[in-house]
């Protein structure tokens, strides 16, 4: 057989066009078999032989080079069937840096400059360390034998109050919220009074002062977990608990603004409707607070109440028994209510929203990576908002803060 010939057959069962470094391989084997068809059949069979060796490496014991080869389809079929999933972007990247590690080995081995063995150690870490895992997200799942099933996609959720900051107080959205808000506030009445002078007289001196006062700015934040393999099974779920999540820094953010305002407003101080009622109720311990900022020049539009203090005016009964309806518009006439368990029973917030100020940034949300989620298939969402709070001090007299039981004792008329 001739080397030409030899060439022929190579390409003809090649499935695409040969290589220049697989054509000179192939020659050179062509080569030695031509000369070796020119000696007898015994030299030419112990020529072979050396070729298939010298080419191929020598074989164990009574392995033939057919059945090495087929033993080599059969593991590589195997490795086929075992990596039909494709890869995703981070375990490609992963396999890209294994492969230009081992460039130069590959690239000798190919140009037929090194016969030494190699082998790239591919690793993928599937664990995951986070607190959102498959197994956490979802749990109580059994195994139904039965196709006679519905999934119902919604999902039931824990129920938390409306924020109220929008609605009650004078808050407004900026693209950068100051860390520090100063303004000057009147520090006292002043000295003097203008008052009437007959002619000639001296004018009463009037003198105002004012000091500098300041807020800091706050954050509100948190973060959450979780691992590539709950957004690739419960991609609807993942979006519904990321929602959640955003939802519950915005609790957040009300609930400091709410905490912040119950530390500085005022508590009852006393008024003319005290013991003058013979039963009072929660109803009367309202008008009292509205009255008492009255006496301030301040007028109440915003009602913040616990559920159980809220339920106490709905539930009311005659001298008969006969239980009485009085709408919220009647109970409390002018007030925009937030009934909320982020107040404690038997505590109530009143007071004249306008006269607070706050400054707030849209919600923030970053997405990444931190110390070893990158290769254990983790990721990091955080959500952040920032607010600055105006609490003035002559200005809380605005507001008070009504403690039901001590309010209702200071209301009750005294029996003879």
């Amino acid at each position: 057989m001739k080397k030409d010939d030899f060439l022929k057959i190579c390409r003809s069962a090649a499935k695409s066009q040969l290589s220049d470094s697989e054509e000179n391989f192939l020659g050179s084997i062509g080569e030695a078999i031509e000369g070796a068809f020119k000696n007898d059949q015994v030299e030419r069979n112990k020529q072979l032989s050396e070729i298939v060796e010298g080419k191929l490496g020598v074989f164990e014991g009574s392995e033939t080079v057919a059945g090495v080869i087929r033993a080599l389809a059969t593991k590589v079929d195997d490795v086929e069937n075992k990596f039909k999933r494709n890869l995703n972007e981070q375990e490609k990247s992963v396999l890209r840096k294994a492969l230009e590690a081992k460039k130069e080995e590959i690239l000798k081995i190919a140009r037929h400059q090194s016969t030494s063995p190699w082998q790239i150690e591919f690793k993928l870490k599937r664990a995951a360390s986070a607190l959102m895992t498959t197994a956490t997200v979802v749990t109580g799942a059994t195994a139904i034998n039965n196709d006679n099933v519905f999934d119902d996609m919604e999902i039931e959720v824990i129920r938390y109050p409306k924020n109220f900051i929008i609605d009650a107080i004078a808050s407004r959205l900026v693209s950068i919220v100051p860390q520090f808000w100063k303004w000057k506030e009147q520090e006292t009445a002043g000295v003097g009074v203008p008052t009437a002078v007959s002619e000639g007289s001296e004018k009463p001196l009037v003198d105002k002062k004012f000091v500098w006062k300041s807020s800091e700015r706050k954050k509100y934040a948190g973060r959450i977990e979780f691992t590539e393999e709950v957004e690739m099974d419960f991609q609807q779920l993942s979006l519904d608990i990321i929602n959640m999540f955003e939802e519950d820094v915005l609790r957040a953010y009300n609930a400091g603004v709410l905490a912040d305002i119950l530390a500085w407003a005022p508590s009852y101080a006393g008024t003319a409707l005290d013991l003058t009622i013979t039963k009072p109720t929660v109803m009367n311990v309202v008008n009292a607070g509205k009255l008492q900022l009255s006496n301030y020049n301040y007028a109440a539009d915003t009602l913040v109440i616990n559920p159980s203090d809220y339920a106490s005016t709905q539930n009311m009964q005659n001298v008969n028994g006969d239980p009485i309806f009085i709408p919220d518009a009647v109970l409390f006439p002018g007030l925009r209510l937030f009934v909320t368990n982020k107040i404690d029973a038997g505590t109530i917030l009143l007071g004249e929203g306008s006269i607070i100020k706050e400054q707030h940034s849209n919600y923030i949300v970053r997405q990444g990576v931190y110390g070893n989620q990158f290769i254990e298939n983790e990721k990091t969402i955080v959500g952040e908002i920032f607010s600055n709070l105006k609490l003035t001090t002559e200005s809380k007299k605005g507001w008070v803060k009504l403690d039901v039981a001590t309010v209702l004792g200071s209301l009750k008329k005294l029996q003879n």
